[in-house]
């Protein structure tokens, strides 16, 4: 981290490979990159001719010698013979080839960083690819608010005044705005910086007359729970009058899973068992549709140490679209009529997953769709048979750890498939390493991730891909 001004304390609680980017270094470390298969088919073909070659010198000088030659000779034109064989000109040839292959796929906004990378890409038979950015626009817009009190649909043209701050309606947008790392700068894309889901929910609040900045100064933040993989959920604490106020958001599954009231009309009310199932099946039900989800919650606390995620009153869900990226769907069709499998690894819930999946045009048919609670504990080497098929088959990977990415790439790689692996993030850099092809986002994509890659989008468009592959 580069401090650029300011005063601060710091406590340490990690150090080296014990910290996050530790672990995943260690990861990146663990997984060692693969041979590209023009490598594999040159370093094939050689042996081949260096065998090929020492039997026909051998045979030339037998022959030779047969026929009442002197042996020196024969000797000698035996070498000769095994020396012209040898194909110097094929290194100058291939590499030649392979430059001029990175000249045109740089031209089509595809940045090769290795050159047989270039040849490897047009082998690909998998592509295991991400969700958001990549098949969608990554531009989110809150579109609907699950409410206790019903459902409340956003109209960007909808000009009315904002809700009441008591109301589960203005719960919603404060506590959006608040459990939030975003920043609207001057309004326009340019100025935007942050998580797109959490700028979306910054300008849905600020369009309703709910600003972050207000928010701020009336409840000052004085900690923050970052998001966790584990919990799925992140939290911020605010100073108020009567002690603080916890804001949380996260994966609608986890965060009703630990509420025990329900933001009501007249306030907060108890949350019982049958309530907790019906805000799941609205879950799934807007997943369904497409739709991202998070949900919201709060409570009030006398301390700031307080657990976060404990007696937490479930304010809504707030219902995010990431619409399909206009190329993807003839793009994949391309990807399936050359023999390319697509398959989708998403951190969303797996209605969501699936419901992008065949809008983008994946799969045939029936579409089977995995989670990562599925894929708990399963270890490349010591699979069985019948995971290991089910799991070769499976057309979306929802809920998906940076570890399981690895894992999933080991498992298709096993398989005999060459795999392009695609990301942004620097959890991905240890499964673009290890893919055959790793291709990271140009645009939105980590340093760290672009390094682990042999290809780089500057456009972050699957579209890309394909352009890059046919000259591949």
């Amino acid at each position: 981290t580069a401090i650029t001004q300011g005063a601060g304390e710091g406590i340490v609680t990690a150090t080296g490979m014990k910290t996050q980017l530790g672990r995943i270094s260690d990861l990146v470390q663990s997984a060692e990159g693969e041979v590209a298969p023009l490598e594999r088919r040159l370093d094939k073909l050689g042996h081949r001719l260096v065998w090929l070659t020492l039997a026909l010198a051998a045979l030339t000088i037998f022959a030779g010698i047969l026929r009442g030659h002197d042996v020196a000779i024969m000797v000698q034109t035996g070498v000769a013979l095994a020396v012209a064989a040898v194909p110097e000109g094929l290194p100058v040839v291939a590499t030649l080839s392979l430059a001029r292959g990175m000249w045109r796929m740089s031209r089509r906004n595809a940045l090769i960083t290795r050159l047989s990378s270039v040849e490897t890409l047009g082998a690909t038979t998998v592509i295991l690819t991400d969700k958001t950015g990549t098949l969608t626009e990554n531009r989110m817009t809150v579109v609907r608010y699950l409410l206790a009190t019903g459902d409340a649909e956003i109209d960007a043209s909808d000009t009315t005044e904002g809700p009441e701050p008591d109301s589960p309606m203005g719960w919603a947008l404060r506590i959006g705005a608040l459990c939030n790392n975003a920043e609207l700068g001057d309004g326009s894309k340019d100025g935007q910086t942050g998580d797109p889901m959490e700028i979306a929910l910054l300008s849905v609040a600020n369009d309703l007359g709910t600003s972050r900045k207000g928010l701020l100064d009336a409840t000052p933040e004085v900690k923050e729970y970052a998001f966790d993989l584990d919990t799925k959920m992140m939290a911020t604490v605010h100073v108020t009058g009567e002690g603080h106020l916890f804001a949380v958001k996260g994966a609608p599954e986890a965060v009703i899973d630990i509420c025990t009231r329900v933001m009501g009309k007249g306030g907060p009310e108890d949350l019982t068992e049958d309530a907790c199932q019906q805000w799941t099946k609205r879950n799934a039900e807007a997943a369904q549709d497409g739709l991202r989800l998070l949900a919201l919650a709060m409570k009030e606390d006398a301390s700031e140490d307080a657990e976060p995620y404990e007696n937490l009153t479930l304010v809504g869900l707030v219902c995010l679209l990431d619409p399909v990226r206009e190329d993807v769907a003839d793009a994949i069709e391309a990807c399936h009529a050359a023999g390319v499998r697509v398959i989708m690894l998403t951190g969303d819930h797996a209605d969501t997953a699936e419901t992008i999946a065949r809008e983008a045009g994946l799969g045939d048919g029936d579409m089977t769709v995995i989670q990562n609670g599925e894929l708990e504990g399963l270890d490349a080497e010591t699979i069985s048979n019948e995971d290991r098929m089910r799991i070769l088959e499976a057309d979306v990977f929802a809920r998906v750890s940076p570890k399981m990415k690895l894992t999933l790439v080991s498992l298709f790689q096993d398989a005999g498939q060459v795999v392009a692996m695609t990301g942004d993030g620097v959890n991905d850099a240890p499964a673009l390493k290890k893919a055959d092809i790793g291709i990271a986002m140009g645009q939105r994509g980590t340093q760290v991730a672009q390094e682990a890659a042999q290809m780089v989008l500057q456009d972050d468009a699957f579209a890309t891909i394909i352009a890059a592959m046919r000259q591949g």
